[in-house]
């Protein structure tokens, strides 16, 4: 840091001396260059300063926006609590251990931080070799060109100088090729490390394939369990995929009620102190049996309008009673949406499957096996999709339709890169003012402005405009690929990142080096048609000219970039604005517990292009250099932060963005060898560095391919070899759920039952002879139906390593029905089984990892807040006689001084302690979230306090 910036001091005062030095038309022009740079340089430096500086003051006075990760995640996420004191803490998180970090935020964010300490590394290395010999090599007895052209390559006479760029090019290139393999390779360990931990490896997800594209005849239990069941150990569980008609739709419904409803009382009930407090009415208790409806107003009920029309007007439709209203309506969806639910096996299924298997090892190798003779049946197969990462739209699209799509989005992104340029090239025509006047003449006057307007309109204005045009597209990119099929939320941002980093790659970086003029640009494209290698010669003849540009934008990126970043102002003001907005207790808890969610889709590139402007600019324009290696270490020491204590992610794909980041820094490397080669082309005297740089594009094709060829498959796939045997894998997975602790998840006289209800059974997916064979042991899914409903030991974990699979609806079916029968038992005898219902629990959570949501969504559990007019208590007991179950668990309404209401919540039970609102469940699948999910279940079935499941 003391060497970038002594470095800018020094190239200050040097541009600033020469300025002085020259006279005349050279001297306009220079004053214009350095005029641009040195006012993009105080620019960044204030917002450097004001941003950075405005978080050191506001940190610690605002957790909530500041460090949400240290209160709003599982325990055992959350990061070490920082020292207090002024810079304590800046040391404290450069001390936290890798291990530390992966713990806390995983293998995604951990593998960006790496690709940001690879930049800095990389960069830092290079200028501290670069920087004292190129600086004399360009300027020393040499030509006398024009601003800051006068530090670049373009500068240089003596061909014989360009020895010493063509070196140092291939410095750099071999420092790329060694940090990407030693990267490459220390990632590939933390992967196979990180799906092999018992965080990960004992997760549905791990054990899980997603099957597309099944056809027909084969799409049902008995046929996949029979083509899958060749992996070891077998398969535990099927998901068949099912078309649910309007279900989502109404499940959707029903939540918007439920909200409405709970905002609905939640303002009554505040509305109705106001009202006491206006006629004097002290009383601070009412007794229950006493209230009727008039102890909310007839005035104060909150009313609304109810229209058939599409879109609500005002003064259209009848005017209801909203509580009433809301409750009738979550009633009805209630048993129309339970009717639904009920009969969701039976639905059309969808032409894809989830199929999860006893050993994680069984689940990779099916992934990467040939399943079907026909071409682009059962394929491609992906493993590891969380059940909160998967695109239930895009479940029923074949594999040739999803190809098809993937072609047309491609297609529009080409096309939106290609149209976007128009706006990029005036923004880049704007950075170089004397160009664009000669080209409109009536913008001539603007060079007389003064050199510090000028440098103000070039240096400032072009990189804030580029950096809103920029903006604007990952929007595009993420509708065009959520729409190709891709059946993964994750891999939707992986899709982005690719799309995103070339359309700055082409946009950003090519056309505004192409472009040295916005009138110019239509020569250019005239001549690149009849002769589409001459891009060589036009980049090796503009990149020169337009480093100040790429210059001001690093510049613009490290500071203004990674202080907004840093600072969080809109969160922060949210902060204090949200609560206004926020009534109920439910608002309140969501905007407290809320991490702001990080998009790695749209990070990454934004830091890979830098990487790539370093490379193309490092030997060219080495004045560049001190602002990528600024960029590289702002960058991570702003993230490094706000992963570890602000942003959050919903969904881990084990660093998979890392190989596609090294991918794009290896075409930036390509694209700058060939870029030297032009300059050195154009050159009479430079034959062999335009040789030698031909060997270094070679030797990086190279080393691309071979990337490929060694890593490839390890990024998707755990070899053989980290299994050490198949029988240690079983057993791992078998101590999951202790014998006696399971419930018995099927029943004798299940079987006439399913064949109506369509539930297929473990008996049923085998045939008549598999039936035979089995009826001499104890089936491990039975029970003697005049016996008392028990806890057994035959449903183990173990039992599902048997040949049958368990098929997921009727899997969650019998384990429902075992809790409602345990539910009708003594609360004595339902405390003495307290262990095995907490694990029948967590096994109805595997149940339903990969249904549709709408499936097992339970009725939604009506949260307000408590008060002393007893109003919540009537309301509470009004919906549970309509079977709606509500609660004031947490939550009251705190009379101030003048005795108005304010809705607070149990912060510290709620969200330090990580119980969740009432009726929140989380996600299947989210292991971190079990527990929350037995909470729930579990309270919601008013088996015991929620408080007492740990």
């Amino acid at each position: 840091m003391k060497f970038i910036l002594l470095y800018l001091l020094a190239s200050v005062i040097a541009t600033t001396c020469y300025a002085q030095a020259e006279n005349g038309d050279d001297q306009k022009n220079f004053d214009n260059s350095t005029a641009t740079f040195i006012s993009a340089l105080w620019f960044n430096a204030v917002l450097a300063i004001g941003f950075f500086g405005a978080f050191l003051i506001l940190r610690s006075t605002r957790p909530q926006t500041y460090a949400p990760r240290t209160y709003a995640v599982a325990k055992e996420r959350r990061p070490p609590p920082l020292p207090t004191g002024f810079g304590r803490w800046i040391i404290a998180i450069f001390r936290i251990k890798d291990e530390d970090l992966i713990k806390s935020m995983g293998l995604d964010r951990f593998m960006d931080l790496k690709l940001l300490r690879m930049g800095m590394v990389t960069f830092s290395l290079y200028s501290l070799v670069a920087i004292p010999i190129l600086f004399p090599i360009n300027t020393i007895n040499q030509g006398n060109n024009p601003g800051l052209t006068y530090l670049t390559m373009g500068n240089v006479i003596d061909d014989n100088r360009t020895w010493a760029h063509c070196l140092l090019a291939c410095t750099l290139s071999g420092l790329v090729w060694y940090y990407t393999f030693r990267e490459t390779h220390i990632y590939v360990d933390l992967r196979r490390k990180f799906l092999l931990s018992p965080d990960y490896a004992e997760t549905v997800a791990a054990r899980t394939i997603y099957v597309p594209s099944i056809p027909k005849n084969i799409n049902n239990t008995e046929d996949l369990e029979r083509i899958f069941s060749k992996f070891p150990g077998g398969i535990r569980r099927i998901w068949l995929n099912r078309k649910l008609g309007d279900l989502p739709e109404l499940v959707q419904k029903r939540q918007k009620a439920a909200l409405s409803m709970e905002a609905s009382i939640t303002k009554a009930i505040l509305a109705t102190y106001k009202h006491h407090i206006k006629i004097g009415d002290k009383k601070n208790q009412v007794d229950e049996e006493s209230l009727t409806q008039s102890d909310i107003p007839q005035k104060i009920r909150p009313t609304h309008r109810e229209s058939s029309l599409p879109i609500p007007l005002p003064c259209f439709g009848r005017k209801v009673d909203t509580i009433n209203f809301y409750h009738n309506q979550i009633k009805e969806l209630n048993e129309s949406i339970t009717e639904k639910q009920s009969d969701a096996h039976n639905l059309k299924q969808c032409n894809s499957a989830f199929i999860e298997f006893n050993q994680q090892i069984a689940a990779h190798m099916a992934a990467q096996s040939l399943m079907h003779k026909k071409a682009m049946q059962m394929a491609p197969r992906t493993i590891g999709i969380s059940p909160s990462d998967v695109i239930w739209e895009n479940m029923n699209i074949r594999s040739f339709e999803r190809m098809m799509r993937r072609f047309l989005s491609i297609s529009a992104t080409a096309a939106i890169i290609i149209f976007w340029a128009a706006p990029v090239i005036f923004v880049q025509a704007v950075a170089n003012l004397e160009t664009l006047s000669q080209a409109l003449p009536f913008l001539s006057g603007i060079n007389n402005l003064g050199p510090t307007a000028v440098g103000i309109i070039q240096g400032i204005l072009p990189a804030v405009a580029l950096a809103i045009l920029i903006s604007l597209v990952p929007i595009i990119f993420t509708i065009l690929s959520t729409k190709e099929g891709i059946p993964q939320k994750s891999f939707v941002q992986l899709s982005v990142l690719h799309k995103f980093f070339f359309f700055q790659l082409i946009d950003v970086v090519l056309v505004s080096t192409i472009s040295g003029g916005v009138m110019t640009m239509a020569n250019e494209i005239k001549n690149l048609a009849e002769n589409p290698f001459g891009i060589i010669n036009i980049l090796s003849e503009n990149l020169p000219k337009a480093s100040t540009f790429f210059i001001t934008f690093v510049m613009l990126q490290a500071t203004n970039q990674s202080g907004q970043a840093m600072l969080q102002l809109v969160p922060y003001l949210l902060s204090y604005i949200k609560p206004m907005f926020s009534t109920t207790p439910r608002d309140i808890y969501n905007a407290k517990k809320a991490c702001p969610i990080v998009n790695l889709g749209t990070l990454i590139p934004a830091q890979t292009v830098i990487f790539v402007l370093g490379l193309e600019y490092g030997v060219i324009s080495p004045l560049i250099l001190p602002f990528v290696c600024l960029f590289f270490m702002l960058q991570y020491f702003v993230y490094l932060y706000q992963f570890l204590y602000v942003y959050e992610i919903p969904y881990e794909t084990a660093g998979r963005a890392f190989p596609r980041a090294i991918r794009h820094i290896y075409i930036g490397l390509l694209i700058s060898q060939l870029t030297l080669i032009g300059l050195f082309a154009i050159r009479k005297g430079a034959r062999g560095q335009m040789g030698l740089m031909i060997a270094c594009l070679i030797g990086t094709s190279f080393a691309l391919y071979y990337y490929d060829c060694a890593f490839k498959p390890l990024f998707k796939y755990l070899p053989v070899s980290t299994f050490e045997n198949v029988d240690m894998d079983t057993k791992k997975n078998d101590d999951l759920w202790p014998d006696d602790n399971v419930l018995n998840v099927n029943v004798q006289d299940d079987d006439k039952e399913n064949s109506k209800t369509g539930y297929v059974s473990d008996d049923s997916v085998d045939s008549e002879n598999n039936r035979d064979e089995s009826k001499g042991s104890t089936s491990s899914h039975n029970y003697n139906n005049n016996e008392k409903p028990a806890f057994s030991k035959l449903a183990t974990h173990s039992s599902f390593n048997s040949h049958t699979p368990v098929e997921a609806y009727h899997a969650r079916y019998a384990l429902l029905k075992r809790l409602h029968e345990e539910k009708e038992k003594s609360p004595e005898d339902i405390k003495k089984d307290k262990s095995r219902i907490v694990n029948a629990a967590k096994s109805l959570y595997e149940a339903e990892s990969y249904m549709h949501p709408s499936t097992y969504d339970p009725e939604p559990t009506i949260w307000v807040p408590e008060d002393d007019l007893g109003i919540t208590q009537k309301e509470i007991k009004d919906l549970k006689g309509s079977n709606i179950d509500a609660t004031s668990r947490g939550a009251a309404v705190v009379r101030n001084e003048k005795g108005k209401g304010k809705v607070t919540i149990d912060e510290e039970r709620l969200i330090h302690d990580y119980q969740g609102a009432p009726g929140s469940a989380p996600s299947a699948g989210n292991q971190s979230n079990v527990n929350n999910y037995v909470r729930v279940l579990v309270d919601n079935m008013n088996f015991f306090a929620a408080a007492t499941i740990n």
